[in-house]
């Protein structure tokens, strides 16, 4: 008990030194997303040092794994979720309803359509980012399970489906998914939303049909997928019964089961935000001119997302083969390190997630209180709030300062994830060794992250 203390003593400190101001009188960076008070050198060299700081702190005080038993649950009660979960099952259901046929048959114009504010801001964001603190809240709300209940779809479940594909098929569709918010011309429009929502549920009904309701969604959603990742970062849970647990936080991720493509899946949680932040700078529209490009050219935007996949994929790779190669076990190969730490890796994703939009979700998100008024922009004020004007009340300076936050402390929780699944897989001697390289990973991908979003 007395190193943990000592650990979050240094780790809280370090946060601290970070999000001090540094007195300068360099300029700060103009035109970017916020006009940063001292050089965004200082965060940079500011955030590595924290993280190395955490990295030695770790391996000086965390001497054993403490987080590879499971999940330690403590059952707070279950009397309320059964009939909580069915509400929020309804309200899966009509919302669903309500993206098609507001996509389809409403207004074309973004700001005066509800399906947008709920597909990129509530469906897309706002649910997982509160599942990081509460829960799932993906599997009672998804609509196509509902459906696929209500309706018998696949009625028997092929296990082996899931040993063969693991989550791959669910890691395409979230490729896809992506390419359609962050490549394809017109993510916002309502119809485009309408039309993709229909051809997603044939998707799915097609794998339920082919893999059974429960793992054709564990194969093929990948929403089931994303959303169970996240929330395993929550420390509240639910047991087979449906009781609420206390289970500690991060200690359902080390749990997580080591699909075929769960690799893929994380790097792509972290390979897309990262070109999502990349193709809004000064930079990749300078590259794009430079080779006689517009930058907002499909084709272009598609290689560089599966480009900026790949990359992050090899670093982390490279990471893996260095801890074999420290570790004296010849006889394991990259990929199989790469799997059994993957989960380390969505702290990150989900700190990049949040760092790049949740101005999107306190600021566009309230586009919901206007349109939920006015769903169809028929000029119905159901609510008394069709008139609602957003209102920007956080300053650019308080963004920035909550963004470094956000990534900085990402990066130390999965430095602790790592360290942990280390000393568990590898010799008690090499472990700490083992994940030099990763350290360097995360400090590159640290120092990108918030030069992106500097320069945003």
């Amino acid at each position: 008990m007395r190193a943990r203390a000592r650990l979050a003593a240094l780790l809280g400190l370090n946060l601290l030194l970070l999000a001090a101001p540094i007195p300068a009188i360099a300029h700060g960076i103009v035109g970017g997303r916020a006009d940063l008070p001292v050089p965004l050198e200082f965060f940079l060299y500011g955030a590595g040092i924290v993280l190395v700081v955490s990295f030695v702190a770790i391996g000086v005080l965390w001497t054993k794994p403490r987080l590879q038993g499971g999940p330690q649950q403590r059952v707070l009660g279950g009397s309320w979720l059964r009939p909580l979960a069915g509400v929020l099952r309804v309200i899966g259901l009509l919302v669903f309803v309500l993206v098609i046929l507001a996509g389809l048959g409403g207004s074309n114009t973004i700001s005066r359509n509800i399906a947008p504010v709920l597909v990129w801001v509530v469906f897309w964001l706002a649910m997982p980012f509160l599942g990081a603190l509460v829960g799932n809240l993906w599997a009672p709300i998804n609509p196509w399970r509902t459906i696929g209940e209500l309706s018998r779809i696949g009625g028997r479940e092929r296990h082996d489906l899931l040993t063969r594909w693991g989550v791959w098929p669910a890691a395409l569709a979230f490729l896809a998914f992506t390419w359609l918010e962050l490549v394809y011309p017109d993510p916002g429009s309502p119809r485009t939303l309408g039309v993709a929502a229909l051809v997603y549920t044939l998707y799915i009904f097609a794998m339920m049909t082919w893999a059974g309701r429960t793992t054709g969604l564990q194969v093929g959603d990948a929403f089931t997928t994303y959303n169970r990742l996240i929330s395993g970062i929550s420390p509240f849970g639910r047991t087979e019964k449906g009781q609420l647990v206390w289970r500690g936080w991060l200690r359902a991720l080390p749990a997580v089961p080591q699909w075929s493509g769960l690799t893929m899946f994380v790097v792509l949680m972290i390979g897309t935000v990262t070109y999502d932040g990349l193709s809004s700078t000064p930079w990749w529209r300078d590259i794009a001119a430079g080779m006689g490009f517009s930058s907002s050219e499909p084709w272009l935007g598609t290689l560089a997302l599966i480009g900026t996949v790949a990359l992050i994929g090899a670093g982390y790779w490279q990471a893996s083969w260095a801890a074999v190669q420290i570790s004296g076990e010849s006889d394991r190969s990259p990929s199989d390190v790469a799997r059994s730490f993957a989960h380390t890796l969505v702290p990150i994703g989900l700190a990049y997630a949040v760092a790049h939009y949740f101005t999107l979700v306190i600021f566009e998100g309230q586009l919901l209180l206007s349109t939920l008024s006015d769903p169809f922009a028929l000029g119905w004020n159901l609510f008394g709030t069709a008139n609602w004007k957003i209102n920007y009340w956080l300053p650019p300076t308080g963004i920035w300062y909550v963004q470094v936050a956000v990534i900085v402390t990402g990066h130390v929780v999965a430095v602790i994830l790592a360290h942990d699944r280390a000393l568990a897989e590898f010799p008690p001697d090499r472990a700490f060794r083992t994940q030099y390289a990763m350290l360097a990973v995360m400090v590159g991908l640290t120092v990108l992250g918030l030069t992106i979003l500097a320069a945003g």
